[in-house]
């Protein structure tokens, strides 16, 4: 018999069943998206993410975050020890075995010591609050274990100051408010002082600055960032005082603000001792009637203070035939935060519309006991607490 074997016949797709070509095409179709959305996840996932392995063979996620230029989004920076201004870290001596290794040769059993140890001498005692020198991301935290009382921990955020990319690492910390990939701002909190490291030198913060891979000395960084911020010319006789003016100046004698203008732990909610009203104070002002935020407190009182301002200023033309000048009208603005009483009265207290500092406190001290007589309040010791205050402001009209 003649062979019946035949090539075996691969139908065209026109010939299949309308069924099959349903079923076959729907396949196709669906593992075309699959592969899309794959290739999509993919090409997603190594964008964001990369995978870096430390020294210590632990494995950390590293978010990577476009950076922006810090003088385009005018850039501010801050102390790391809150309550501390970057003046005060730049005048501190550190003692011998705190000191930055490169400059001072001061090595440790593990190397250089790359940073600067903040101890209690400067406010780095324990539990004192950590902020962020710089805005910008956490790229890293990592426990570590340096002493047999425990461990702590160290955060590092990545930003940009005056010479571009700049990491800053606060080591020896606890109680981290931030996670890594968030983004911060200057002066935000984001942990404390650690009580269990080290032992050998007792609770500190170690400050360390790396910038293309190499140690910056974080009191020469301090130094140049507070020439970074650029000098208010004192306003005309006259004209309004800016906003961030009236925050800094205010927020300073208030105590919710640094020296450097950035948010203390008071700005996100107080209790004055002799306040006894439902709602903690919140914002620059330490603004006492319930707002749902800081930023919504300090707007709030900031449009009664434009109101104070006019008939502070209207009290002065009336009394010398001018207004005051800048120093005398934002202790006024102080002085009505503290008691509005008093600040109404304050212009009847002034000798002139240009005081010194001294003539400041005197008439600020006569108009708050003269607000006390009147509403029938014991009288108080005031001249230090007018003293303090009106230093603080005048601190920030000098910056």
């Amino acid at each position: 018999m003649p062979n019946s074997a035949v090539s075996p016949h691969k139908p065209h797709w026109t010939e299949l069943p309308p069924t099959w070509r349903w079923v076959i095409g729907s396949t196709i179709q669906a593992g075309d998206v699959v592969l899309r959305l794959s290739c999509v996840a993919l090409i997603g996932a190594s964008g964001w993410v990369m995978l870096d392995k430390d020294t210590n063979e632990r494995f950390t996620l590293r978010r990577a975050i476009p950076m922006v230029n810090a003088a385009a989004q005018g850039q501010t920076f801050a102390s790391p020890i809150v309550g501390k201004s970057l003046q005060d870290l730049v005048a501190y001596q550190p003692a011998f075995g705190q000191s930055f290794g490169p400059e001072t040769g001061n090595q440790r059993r593990y190397g250089p010591h790359g940073g600067v140890d903040f101890d209690c001498r400067v406010g780095g005692c324990a539990g004192a609050d950590v902020a962020s020198p710089i805005s910008g991301h956490v790229s890293e935290i990592r426990k570590i274990g340096t002493s047999a009382n425990g461990a702590s921990y160290q955060v590092h955020i990545q930003g940009q100051d005056w010479q571009g990319a700049v990491e800053h690492q606060l080591v020896h910390v606890d109680s981290i408010t931030v996670a890594v990939g968030d983004i911060v701002t200057a002066g935000q909190i984001v942990a404390n002082v650690s009580p269990t490291d080290s032992v050998s030198t007792g609770p500190h913060l170690d400050w360390k600055i790396r910038r293309n891979g190499a140690w910056v000395n974080p009191q020469t960084w301090a130094k140049e960032a507070l020439g970074q911020v650029p000098k208010q010319a004192p306003a005309a006789p006259g004209e309004p005082i800016p906003d961030d003016l009236l925050k800094r100046a205010i927020g300073r004698a208030e105590g919710t603000r640094d020296a450097n203008g950035n948010p203390t732990r008071a700005f996100f909610g107080h209790r004055d001792p002799g306040w006894s009203g439902r709602c903690q104070n919140q914002g620059t002002f330490s603004y006492q009637h319930c707002a749902p935020s800081p930023e919504a407190a300090d707007a709030s009182w900031l449009g009664t203070l434009r109101k104070a301002e006019q008939d502070i200023q209207a009290q002065a033309q009336a009394k010398f035939g001018q207004p005051l000048s800048q120093a005398a009208l934002v202790a006024a603005l102080d002085g009505y935060t503290q008691s509005p009483d008093a600040g109404k009265r304050f212009v009847d207290k002034l000798p002139t519309v240009d005081p010194t500092p001294q003539q400041i406190i005197q008439a600020r001290t006569a108009a708050l006991q003269a607000s006390r007589r009147a509403k029938g309040g014991p009288p108080m010791n005031v001249p230090a607490d007018q003293q303090r205050r009106v230093n603080a402001v005048l601190e920030q009209l000098s910056r």
